[in-house]
């Protein structure tokens, strides 16, 4: 009974994240449109002269066009997660980064550790991730990796790391800089 249930959750969870996925794109699609609406404003207001009048009604267009845009992108699921993951404004271009989380025994985990071969009931991922971004913000994800490693392996990695710590690490986030050469898959 509960096994059904939690489909029966997951199956809403997907159908919501699809229609929210609607919903943020035609937002975006009716923002964008109401710019250009906006803009023909402008040059309707350029060609008749009445420049007074058509300027009051482009900036409305403009800031009704601002505002659906970013509601489509704040509802959007997919946009919300490219969000969450933007990296320094300064990134263009081919991003790498090292997320972690730790895995439960209640994930029934198959994956085997890296370090020692032995199989993961509890312990650590870390997610390679190859990204192009754009200002930061992630735009075409190109390659991404997982790295599985087990209690025992996964203290003694990180009891490691701390003892060596060098700063080059963003503790928040999990992320390292992409010069860590001990990040590497093995």
């Amino acid at each position: 009974m509960s096994n059904s249930r939690s489909n029966a959750v997951e199956l809403a969870d997907r159908v919501s994240a699809l229609l929210y996925g609607v919903a943020g794109w035609l937002l975006v699609g009716f923002g964008l449109l109401f710019g250009l609406v906006g803009a023909g404003n402008i040059v309707a207001g350029a060609t008749q002269g009445a420049v007074v009048g058509y300027a009051l009604l482009a900036v409305l267009w403009l800031v009704a066009s601002f505002v659906l845009v970013a509601f489509g992108i704040f509802v959007n699921p997919e946009m919300r997660r490219r969000l969450d993951r933007r990296h320094s404004p300064s990134a263009f271009g081919r991003v790498r980064s090292v997320d972690r989380r730790v895995v439960r025994s209640d994930e029934d985990c198959d994956e085997r550790c890296v370090a020692c071969d032995s199989r993961v009931e509890r312990g650590l991922v870390r997610r390679y991730r190859e990204e192009y971004a754009l200002a930061g913000l992630p735009v075409y994800t190109r390659k991404v990796d997982y790295n599985y490693y087990c209690l025992e392996c996964a203290t003694a990695e990180l009891s490691d790391e701390s003892a060596a710590s060098d700063g080059s690490r963003d503790v928040e986030r999990g992320r390292r800089t992409a010069d860590d050469r001990h990040l590497e898959r093995r």
